[in-house]
């Protein structure tokens, strides 16, 4: 079950997306880290794995309610869990992060 506060979720007013054509980025980096994903998803954005879709070009602000664009209480989160900062990954971009956190772990 999600643990995902009810006052995150945004309901789109019917035919919002009528006669538009949704297109999906490609998940082919993001895709080489699911265990990365499903441990960094849990404890930053309090979602459990099939709450949430990433793919290469997701980035932590669009995992933000819509009428804010602070981060900076997720990177306080991502700095106390996984040591990194957001000058350290130079982006705020999801497989930057996941690469950042594999490259840590590897010199470990």
């Amino acid at each position: 079950m999600s643990r995902r506060t009810d006052k995150r979720w945004k309901v789109l007013p019917p035919d919002t997306l009528e006669g538009k054509t949704v297109t999906m980025a490609d998940t082919d980096v993001v895709d080489t880290y699911p265990q990365i994903a499903a441990e960094f998803m849990s404890p930053i954005f309090e979602l459990d794995p099939g709450d949430y879709l990433i793919t290469d070009e997701a980035d932590i602000l669009g995992f933000t309610p819509f009428d804010e664009a602070d981060t900076t209480e997720l990177w306080a989160r991502i700095e106390s869990t996984y040591g990194i900062t957001q000058s350290d990954v130079g982006s705020s971009l999801f497989i930057r992060i996941f690469e950042e956190i594999a490259k840590r772990r590897r010199m470990q």
